[in-house]
C-alpha cells in the first residue's frame, strides 16, 4: 500500500493499524451508553510481567548466535469492559491494553536489546471466576539497540533496521488472590522483524515463560453472562473467499521491492463454542520471484498454488488461525515443500472480514500479507 508521494506503509505499521481497528468497536461499544444499552463500567488495571525463554535457531546461518536465553520485564495498563454487549461481541470479557516492555537477548555484542510498545486485545474466558484463561494478541512498534552492520555487527542476521514490529501471541491463567489483585502466568511467542524494508531480516522469534501480577485500580463485576440468539447463530459453518496482497522484497536487492497477490478460499467447520478446523486452498502470484526467473533465465510459472488445513479460534468477531499449507503447484520449488500461516480476523456484522497474516516456512518469515474478504 502506498500514500501520497510514492511512500510506502511497512507491513508491520500496517498489521498494527489493523489491529487497532479491530480494538475500536468493543471500545466504542464500551464508552458509549446509547449504543451498548448498559452502564456498566469498565475495570482499569495496571500489570507488571517477567518474561525468560529461548530463541528459536530457525536458520543454519543464525544457529550460533540464537544460543541464548532473552529475559524481559513489562509494564501495561488496560481496561477490562464489562457491559452485555462487549461480552456479545466477543463471548467474554474482553481487555484493550497498551503495554511497554524491555528485552535483553543475552547477547549484548551482537544482538542487544528490543524496546518494545504494543496495542493488545485479550478476551478472557470466565472472568467472573476465581480462576480464568485468557488469549492475548499484541502488535506495535519496536526499537533496536544493536542492528546488523556490515562491518561492526556481521553476525546479527536477525534485524537490520532500529525500527520493527513485533508481533505476540500468548496464553495465560488468570488467579485471582483479592477483588484487587491478579497473580498470572503461562506462555508468550514473540516474533520481531523490520517486515521486509532491509536486509538481513532473519527475524527473532522466542517463546518464554511468563509470570505476573496485576493490580486494578477500578473494580468492576463480572456477571454471568448467556449467549443471544444473534449471537449462537455465528457458529454454523463458514465457507470464506479473501484477497490479499503485500509489497516484497527481493532477497538479493534489498531495495527492489514489488507486489504479491494472492486469493485464498476455505471452510470454517465449528467444533466448539470457540474452536473449528479449517480447510481449503490458496494461489500466490510473486512479482519479485518472477523478476528472479527472469534474471536467471529460468522459463518457470512465478505462481504458487497450496492446499491448506488448520485450527480457528473464534472469540466473538475476532478469529485466530494456524493452518499448515503443502505447495500442491510449484514449478520453482519453495524453501520447504510445507508451510505455516498465522492469521488475525475482524469479522463485521454483515459477510465482510478484515485481517493479517504471516506466512512462514518453518520459523523463518516469507511474508505478512493484508487481506479484504467475504463469509457466505
Amino acid at each position: 500500500m502506498r500514500m501520497k508521494h510514492g511512500k510506502r506503509i511497512p507491513t508491520g505499521i500496517l498489521s498494527w493499524m489493523v489491529l487497532a481497528m479491530s480494538m475500536l468497536p468493543v471500545f466504542l461499544l464500551q464508552a458509549s451508553p446509547t449504543l451498548s444499552g448498559d452502564t456498566s463500567r469498565a475495570a482499569i488495571n495496571i500489570g507488571l510481567t517477567g518474561h525468560t525463554g529461548f530463541i528459536i535457531p530457525h536458520s543454519q546461518d543464525i544457529r550460533d548466535i540464537a544460543n541464548s536465553n532473552p529475559w524481559g520485564i513489562e509494564a501495561d495498563v488496560s481496561l477490562h469492559f464489562t457491559n452485555e454487549r462487549a461480552w456479545q461481541y466477543i463471548q467474554g470479557y474482553p481487555r484493550l491494553g497498551a503495554a511497554l516492555a524491555y528485552y535483553n537477548f543475552d547477547n549484548p555484542e551482537v544482538l542487544g536489546s528490543a524496546y518494545t510498545f504494543l496495542l493488545y486485545v485479550e478476551p478472557f474466558l470466565s472472568a467472573h471466576r476465581r480462576f480464568s484463561l485468557s488469549f492475548r494478541f499484541a502488535a506495535g512498534l519496536a526499537y533496536m539497540d544493536n542492528i546488523y552492520n556490515p562491518e561492526t555487527n556481521p553476525d546479527n542476521l536477525f534485524y537490520s533496521t532500529a525500527i520493527s514490529f513485533p508481533l505476540e501471541v500468548n496464553l495465560l491463567g488468570n488467579y485471582r488472590l483479592s477483588e484487587r489483585w491478579m497473580l498470572r502466568a503461562g506462555g508468550t511467542y514473540k516474533h520481531i522483524s523490520n517486515g521486509g524494508l532491509r536486509q538481513p531480516n532473519k527475524g527473532i522469534n522466542f517463546p518464554s515463560a511468563t509470570l505476573g501480577l496485576n493490580y486494578t485500580l477500578l473494580p468492576a463485576d463480572f456477571p454471568e453472562r448467556q449467549l443471544t440468539e444473534a449471537m449462537l447463530d455465528q457458529h454454523e459453518r463458514d465457507f470464506l473467499v479473501a484477497v490479499f496482497g503485500t509489497g516484497k522484497d527481493r532477497r538479493d536487492k534489498p531495495s527492489r521491492k514489488l507486489p504479491l497477490l494472492g486469493i485464498a478460499a476455505y471452510v470454517s467447520q465449528p467444533i466448539g463454542r470457540i474452536s473449528a478446523l479449517t480447510g481449503g486452498a490458496e494461489w500466490i502470484a510473486d512479482f519479485t520471484l518472477r523478476e528472479y526467473l527472469q534474471d536467471e533465465e529460468e522459463n518457470k510459472s512465478f505462481q504458487r498454488g497450496a492446499l491448506l488445513a488448520g485450527h480457528e479460534l473464534r472469540i466473538g468477531r475476532i478469529r485466530f488461525s494456524q493452518q499448515l499449507g503443502i505447495y500442491v503447484y510449484a514449478p520453482h520449488k519453495a524453501r520447504d515443500p510445507v508451510y505455516q500461516r498465522w492469521g488475525l480476523e475482524y469479522h463485521s456484522g454483515g459477510r465482510m472480514f478484515y485481517g493479517i497474516n504471516l506466512k512462514a516456512h518453518r520459523h523463518v518469515a516469507d511474508f505478512v500479507d493484508i487481506r479484504v474478504g467475504m463469509r457466505f
